[in-house]
């Protein structure tokens, strides 16, 4: 997925009480942490283009949609195991080409928005529905590719389908009973089930759809979406009383009342929320203000308990910058991998991210976090400035003469950004006389450039949306991209197309085993490497800041977060 006061809580929390008049009555929802309205508030950077799971496009707006919505299979966020959601259980057959789930009984969709008052119960007919959406051409359904395609049988024929408004079935997906259906599949199980575990899979209700569209906010999650209080910069979610999930002892979850996600200018305004007690949890955490922080507040880190928990840990994922290799001068391969080979990326790393980063990406995208994916095969671009000046001559822009001004998007919002794309004006200026300068938008306006070719180079990063190198891979799969430009095939937004590329994606993708995928994905990213549509910069080591009063949170390398178990604690001053 790419990457993209506290005087008023108590009148927030009174409003997320009273937005469902059913959200708070019925017996029986007390557990044993109830008592007092426990909030968790958090401020994120990155603003939400939509929160309806076919659309996400970021991990804030996954963050968001995964409390609200939920799929037929979780992630663990202890150890990234796959764990029953809404399926109980599932069996995979011997031939390993079909998947039979068996439904929770009992488990109803969230009663608000379009469903007030009403209690219905979830059944195959409404997972049904869910993947037919997922295969139908429409505005808003960017995750066709991400789930369906190539994978379930008759979905490419079912979309092709509905292109042209013509009504057929979706052959590899039987209704068993109520609670039972199976999926027939064209490849690997293991990464399919996988891949359900992410939110853009949630299981929709088919009545919130019909009446609102992308903007139904009813799901089966354990959080509800206040839409009485929630705004493009504060979305606001209570607890919903009629979750499923039950804890060992049999105490209901969630535990805490609701859940405040605030949308902030800056990383430096999230940093200084937290300070001062507004916030509980920050994403991520200024790189050149993390010695600082540590300094100034070291009696919070080493107190008994600790006020604040500082954690930083590598992440399954990786920054970079794409290429728009349609237009000249990036079209030419021989540009591409001279900027690669200008970049000091251990400089950035240490001067400029104070060394906030897992190591510089100079073995390609994947990043060494998938113990069968030996990233270390794959030969990337060093600093190596000679060789760079080479390849720019032989473009025919000798010492940089003639070579046209480049223009580089970044997305706004986290001065990290800025200031990495300042450095890499100076060393490009330096290194190959060449200039660039950039321009810092919002990340709606940013990636609206970047899916329609308009500039040259664009700030990128990606989060693995399910732990395998084929997520960061289908970034540039390009199988299925066209020169329409309003035709967007997600996640290929830069509209890259290299058949040998696609011919070794696609072996990985329908492996039978995880160890024969990987033979084949690294070949494919050798490919990618060759043939330079980026620049992988670093892999992230991200550092979070967590209030110690939130207990049982597992942060982990996917951001996947799960805030169901979650509970308060709070500790005497």
């Amino acid at each position: 997925m790419r990457i993209f006061h506290i005087y008023t809580f108590p009148l927030i929390v009174f409003s997320l009480f009273t937005a469902c008049k059913d959200g708070v009555s019925e017996k029986g929802t007390e557990n044993k942490y109830s008592g007092g309205a426990k909030v968790v508030r958090i401020a994120e950077v990155l603003a939400p283009i939509s929160i309806f799971p076919h659309s996400l496009t970021n991990t804030v707006e996954s963050l968001i949609a995964s409390q609200i919505y939920e799929g037929l299979v979780k992630i663990n966020t202890k150890d990234l195991s796959l764990e029953p959601g809404l399926a109980e259980k599932w069996e995979v057959s011997p031939d390993g080409k079909t998947i039979t789930f068996h439904l929770r009984k009992g488990v109803k969709f969230q009663s608000c928005g379009p469903l007030s008052g009403k209690t219905e119960e979830i059944t195959s007919k409404d997972v049904k529905f869910t993947f037919e959406l997922l295969c139908t051409d429409k505005p808003g359904n960017i995750h066709f590719y991400t789930v369906c395609k190539d994978r379930i049988v008759g979905a490419n024929e079912f979309y092709a389908a509905s292109t042209k408004k013509e009504k057929v079935e979706l052959k590899g997906f039987k209704i068993i009973d109520d609670y039972t259906f199976s999926i027939e599949l064209l490849n690997s199980p293991n990464i399919f089930l996988e891949i359900l575990a992410n939110p853009v899979a949630s299981i929709l209700n088919k009545t919130g759809y019909e009446a609102k569209k992308e903007d139904c906010n009813v799901g089966a999650g354990p959080f509800i979406l206040d839409e009485k209080t929630s705004t493009k910069t504060h979305y606001a979610l209570y607890k919903n009383i009629n979750y499923y999930g039950k804890d060992k002892n049999g105490e209901a979850m969630p535990y805490i009342d609701s859940l405040v996600i605030d949308i902030v200018p800056t990383s430096e305004d999230a940093l200084q929320g937290f300070q001062s007690g507004k916030y509980d949890f920050i994403t991520s955490v200024p790189s050149n203000q993390i010695k600082e922080i540590v300094e100034e507040n070291i009696k919070s880190f080493k107190g008994n308990p600790p006020k604040f928990i500082l954690d930083q840990s590598p992440e399954m994922s990786t920054s970079f910058y794409v290429f728009n290799t349609h237009k000249k001068p990036f079209n030419n391969i021989k540009v591409r991998q001279a900027f690669n080979y200008a970049i000091d990326r251990n400089k950035i790393i240490e001067r400029v991210l104070f060394g906030q980063a897992y190591g510089p990406a100079i073995h390609g995208i994947v990043p060494p976090t998938h113990a069968i994916y030996n990233t270390k095969e794959v030969k990337g671009y060093d600093f190596d400035v000679e060789k760079a000046k080479k390849l720019l001559a032989e473009a025919g822009f000798p010492d940089g003469k003639g070579f046209p001004e480049i223009q580089l998007y970044v997305n706004s919002g986290n001065t990290r950004n800025n200031t990495v794309a300042a450095e890499i004006q100076k060393q490009l200026k330096t290194n190959l006389n060449i200039n660039i300068t950039f321009e810092s938008l919002p990340n709606g306006e940013k990636f609206t450039l970047q899916v329609k070719g308009k500039g040259n180079m664009y700030r990128d990063g990606w989060v693995a949306d399910y732990p395998s190198p084929e997520s960061f891979l289908s970034i540039f799969y390009g199988e299925s991209v066209t020169d329409d430009t309003t035709h967007m095939v997600f996640p290929n937004t830069t509209k890259y197309k290299n058949a040998e590329f696609d011919r070794y994606y696609k072996k990985g993708r329908d492996a039978v085993n995880r160890d024969s995928a990987a033979v084949s994905f690294l070949k494919a990213e050798q490919i990618l490497m060759n043939d330079a549509p980026l620049i992988p910069l670093w892999y992230e080591s991200n550092c979070r800041l967590i209030s110690s009063r939130i207990k049982n949170f597992h942060s982990n390398p996917l951001r996947y977060f799960d805030f169901s178990k979650v509970t308060i604690e709070e500790t005497k001053p």
